[in-house]
């Protein structure tokens, strides 16, 4: 039961900081993590609870909307830390690559490669957050994105 309540207060966490505390790309960060959530308790609600043996297709949709977003301020964001974000995103799209190529495929490394990602991305949220508030301490305001 703690299972599930650890990656939901690690998400309310991060994502309130991020908010509070965070510039455009952390806010935006935080805001796809958060519909994540949301669109996967919908996507629970209408396609049932996932048996892990079949790719589900509503996780697949929204790991890749996920990821195009990510990628996209990984790749404009003044600051490096959305690139980890994005690149373990990655692993979430890859885990249903790998289930849809390799139906027997243990049913817990599905699971593994679609779920664990998500609470390394809070975790990478909220120390990034941390280090725009110490950046803008040390060097005050700064652009929020890359110059294009």
């Amino acid at each position: 039961m703690m299972s599930l309540w650890i990656p939901r207060i690690a998400l309310v966490l991060a994502v309130l900081f991020a908010v509070r505390r965070g510039g455009e790309p952390e806010r935006l960060v935080a805001a796809v993590l958060l519909a994540t959530f949301a669109f996967d308790v919908a996507n629970h609600a209408w396609l049932g609870t996932p048996d892990w043996f079949a790719v589900n297709p509503g996780h697949l949709v929204i790991d890749g909307w996920a990821f195009i977003t990510l990628l996209w301020v990984a790749l404009h964001a003044n600051r490096g830390w959305p690139l980890w974000v994005s690149s373990s995103q990655v692993i979430v799209v890859l885990g249903h690559a790998a289930k849809a190529w390799e139906l027997d495929m243990v049913r817990w490394a599905y699971w593994a490669m679609t779920q664990t990602p998500f609470v390394f991305q809070l975790c990478v949220l909220a120390l990034g957050t941390g280090k725009h508030v110490a950046r803008q301490r040390r060097i005050g305001a700064y652009h929020a994105w890359r110059p294009a």
